[in-house]
């Protein structure tokens, strides 16, 4: 087993903030979905055993454990690091283990646990918030501000992980992910992007009515030209087995082997004709520009649709689908390659209007949309600063003009000067 290495020096030590453990909960979370794989490919407990005892398991190192002093390879450490969360040095620790490390200024090391030390400071942020504020009740309380439901709802998924036997719904420990998106909270200019992203989809309303529109209409066009016609693929002529004398529910012998019915004949993958590699029947058509079948098949509508019957047109739900794939371009080449073979070349005028008016217009006005709102909050972010700025100017120059003139002199004053005037 290779052996994970961590750079050394003083470059190998890196503070530990939400992203350093959002990417420990994402490589957890990478291992244990490519162990559930090996063990559904049918992996059995001799070949894991096997494997085990020949490869020599990972052990975390020595010269690392807590309470040692850092090694003199790492050198000397920066100031801004002594004292501070740090990502753990250990490869076994760093790899799949949700720790960090802190350094003292004599170099030694402390190990704590990543996950109750972040449930515990995001608990006391959020207690400290509901004391100060209220909790929901009131207006300005907690749960009245939008950004807090995501903090809330970190900190209760991480209890219920914690404390709850999940069983087979362990995967919710993937949702620990989120907590990095409480940074969105924390950064301004970040605060700015996703409020511009949410206010776009507000105004993204009539594009995406628009949009459904477009794909309806092509859908219902695509409904009349392909109905059935990818279920027509290339199958095993019966003409040298079964006479057009034998009763369609006989049983009969065909190369070697006996069939039923023709029914059973004809629905057997056996006698499909398949390209090296591929999974589906080759479509074929009856159009004289369609797909022809090779010497010894037959062009017959039989069967399930390409894709595990997932690609068709066969109801208005498939083929609105079938569309959208298109204006997104999701392997969109697969679906026109297959659909102008059973229908013919003819038919890639359909396409050619699709992938303009769906992928090229629709998506770009989409895209469009989403920039002119990203703009308008930029400006007005630029509008309220440079307002603060003129508030200050002006601020400033009352100041400076208030220091030359000096103080007002009070009511009395102007009084008693009046009166000893006269």
């Amino acid at each position: 087993m290779a052996t994970m290495l961590l750079p050394t020096g003083p470059d190998g030590l890196r503070r530990f903030t939400r992203e350093s453990l959002a990417a420990l909960e994402q490589r957890i979370a990478q291992e244990q979905a490519k162990n559930a794989k090996n063990a559904k490919n049918g992996k059995n407990a001799k070949d894991c055993h096997e494997a085990q005892r020949n490869a020599e398991p990972p052990k975390p190192r020595i010269d690392l454990e807590a309470g040692k002093q850092l090694p003199r390879i790492f050198g000397d450490i920066p100031t801004e690091l002594v004292g501070v969360p740090l990502e753990d040095i250990d490869p076994f620790y760093y790899k799949n283990q949700r720790t960090f490390v802190v350094l003292n200024k004599g170099k030694a090391i402390f190990r704590f646990s990543a996950t109750y030390t972040f449930t515990g400071i995001y608990t006391f942020e959020s207690a400290i918030k509901i004391l100060a504020r209220g909790f929901c009740i009131m207006p300005f309380t907690f749960l009245r501000d939008p950004w807090n439901w995501l903090d809330f709802s970190v900190i209760v998924m991480a209890y219920v992980t914690e404390f709850v036997d999940l069983g087979n719904v362990s995967a919710l420990r993937t949702f620990r992910v989120l907590r990095a998106l409480k940074t969105i909270s924390v950064i301004p200019g970040l605060k700015t992007i996703v409020g511009a992203l949410i206010q776009s989809v507000r105004k993204l309303a009539d594009v995406m009515i628009l949009t459904v529109f477009c794909l309806s209409v092509f859908a219902l066009i695509g409904l009349q030209l392909f109905m059935g016609l990818l279920r027509q693929k290339c199958i095993r002529s019966l003409a040298h087995c079964v006479n057009s004398s034998l009763s369609p529910n006989a049983s009969f012998i065909c190369n070697n082997r006996t069939w039923s019915s023709r029914v059973d004949f004809l629905t057997s993958e056996d006698n499909f004709y398949k390209v090296e590699g591929a999974k589906d029947a080759l479509i074929c058509g009856y159009g004289s520009d369609a797909g022809k079948c090779p010497d010894g098949f037959d062009c017959l509508k039989i069967g399930r649709n390409p894709n595990y019957g997932y690609t068709s047109f066969d109801t208005f739900g498939w083929a609105f689908l079938a569309l959208f794939r298109l204006m997104t371009q999701d392997y969109w080449e697969k679906l026109f390659h297959q659909t102008l073979r059973s229908a013919g070349k003819t038919y890639m005028i359909f396409f050619v209007l699709v992938i303009f008016l769906g992928s090229f217009y629709l998506v770009n006005l989409i895209l469009a949309v989403v920039a002119m709102a990203y703009e308008e909050q930029n400006q007005a972010t630029i509008a309220e600063a440079w307002q603060k700025e003129r508030e200050f100017q002006l601020a400033m120059e009352h100041l400076r003009r208030e220091q030359r003139v000096g103080p007002t002199p009070v009511a009395s004053e102007h009084f008693h000067i009046r009166i000893l005037k006269r």
